[in-house]
C-alpha cells in the first residue's frame, strides 16, 4: 500500500509509506540508517507537498463547481474557498518509514468523506437555495442583504413586487456524497516523494 488517508472530524491526512513503492529505490532508502531515512523522507514530503498544492493550483475553482446547484447564477459572490484548501496542506509527522501530509481547512474533511450533517446547535440547517446566499449564513443575510422570514420549510425574502423568493431551505439533516476529485491522484505526489528522497540520499553519498 503506497498511501492511505487518516481522517478526523476536521482534518485529512495523506500517509505515504515507503513500503510498496519502487523496489529499487525503496531498498536504497531502507539500507540507510534510521536518521538518514527520516531526513530523506522529510525532503520527499516537502516535494510531495509542493506537488499536492500544485494539483489544487492547476484544477483551481473549477474542481469544486457543481452547476446543478441552485446557488449558481446572478448575485453569487465567490468565497475563494478552494484557495484555503490549497494553502491548508502541511507536512506533519515524518518517521524513518512514513510521512504524513495533512489539511485541516474548514469543511474539507467532509468534502473528502461525505456523510450526514445534522442540525445540532439550532433546530434546522439552513441550506442555500439562491445565488446571493452562497457563502453567507442566514443570520448575516437577513441583517446585511434582506430580511428573511420562515415559510413552508424555507427562509424567504419579499421582493419589491410582492413576490416571495426562497433563499434557504430548512432541513433537519442533509446527506452529502464525497467529492470525487477532492484529493489528488496518488501519481500526483508519490513519485515526486520517493525520487526526492532518493536524490537526497545519493547526494549524501557523493
Amino acid at each position: 500500500m503506497q498511501t492511505s488517508s487518516s481522517i478526523g472530524k476536521s482534518f485529512i491526512g495523506i500517509n505515504i509509506n515507503v513500503a510498496g513503492l519502487d523496489e529499487v529505490k525503496t531498498d536504497l532508502i531502507q539500507a540507510m540508517s534510521p536518521a538518514t531515512r527520516q531526513e530523506a523522507l522529510k525532503i520527499g514530503a516537502q516535494a510531495a507537498l509542493i506537488a499536492i498544492k500544485g494539483y489544487y493550483t492547476t484544477t483551481g475553482r473549477a474542481n469544486w463547481i457543481n452547476t446543478t446547484l441552485p446557488t449558481h447564477g446572478p448575485g453569487r459572490k465567490l468565497t475563494d474557498w478552494w484557495k484555503l484548501v490549497e494553502s491548508g496542506w502541511n507536512v506533519g509527522r515524518v518517521t524513518s518509514q512514513t510521512a504524513t501530509i495533512s489539511n485541516a481547512s474548514t469543511g474539507f474533511a467532509h468534502k473528502v468523506t461525505g456523510g450526514v450533517i445534522t442540525a445540532k446547535r439550532k433546530k434546522f440547517l439552513t441550506i442555500p437555495l439562491h445565488p446571493t446566499a452562497h457563502g453567507i449564513n442566514a443570520r448575516d443575510y437577513s441583517q446585511r442583504i434582506s430580511p428573511l422570514f420562515a415559510a413552508k420549510g424555507v427562509l424567504a425574502r419579499k421582493e419589491e413586487d410582492g413576490s416571495i423568493t426562497p433563499i434557504y431551505s430548512l432541513r433537519k439533516s442533509v446527506n452529502q456524497k464525497p467529492w470525487p476529485t477532492a484529493l489528488p491522484p496518488e501519481q500526483t505526489y508519490v513519485n515526486v516523494f520517493i525520487d526526492s528522497a532518493v536524490d537526497h540520499i545519493l547526494s549524501t553519498l557523493q
